[in-house]
């Protein structure tokens, strides 16, 4: 029968063992570089995200402080529009009345100098203002007194351009008279004269 002396070689393990050293302390493993990295790139970021969240609250207040404002203006805003509307109104009614005035007050002037152009024995049935044109209407004795009226309308100033556009014998009863149309340009200094002006009258 075979033996083993199992203690014997227990004894040998337990000798082959170092022992350890009292005085020397065990080393601890440093952590890795990838660890730090990490972290401080989390350190990081999370900076990044605070300021960030910083600057979009102060955003926030701000817009919300615009939008408050713009709340409050509104009605200064829309009495500004209808008094723009109401002096753009006014203007235009203005400018009417002042192109009226200028237009009446050349009429009047036009009316007056072909009041005094009349030569005796002529007289006017009918006036048109026909654009830049004046289309008179009459009846004379004659053709020489129909000339003289043309020759005092070109004197005037204010026509120009005169001419006669028909002349038509008539008879009324015992009287025989002469039917004339005269068609003078209107000169543009009795359309932009002021009222009282008075045209220069041509040597």
């Amino acid at each position: 029968m075979i033996r083993v002396n199992l203690v014997k070689s227990e004894k040998k393990d337990i000798e082959k063992r170092p022992a350890l050293s009292p005085d020397k302390p065990q080393e601890k493993k440093k952590p890795p570089l990838v660890n730090l990295l990490i972290a401080l790139a989390i350190v990081v970021v999370g900076g990044l995200a605070f300021l960030q969240k910083k600057s979009l609250d102060s955003e926030r207040v701000l817009l919300a402080d615009a939008r408050a404002e713009k709340a409050r203006l509104q009605p200064v805003v829309a009495k500004l529009d209808l008094l723009e509307q109401q002096k753009a109104f006014l203007e235009k009614k203005i400018g009417l009345i002042t192109t009226l005035k200028a237009r009446q007050g050349g009429a009047v002037r036009i009316m007056e100098e072909i009041s005094r152009d009349l030569p005796d024995w002529v007289w006017l049935t009918e006036a048109n203002l026909r654009g830049p044109a004046l289309e008179l209407k009459g009846r004379a004795l004659s053709n020489i007194q129909i000339s003289d009226f043309m020759r005092n309308l070109e004197k005037s100033g204010i026509f120009d351009s005169v001419v006669l556009g028909a002349s038509t014998q008539r008879t009324q009863g015992t009287n025989a008279y002469l039917e004339f149309t005269v068609t003078a340009g209107i000169a543009a200094p009795a359309v932009v004269a002021g009222p009282g002006a008075k045209a220069p009258r041509a040597k």
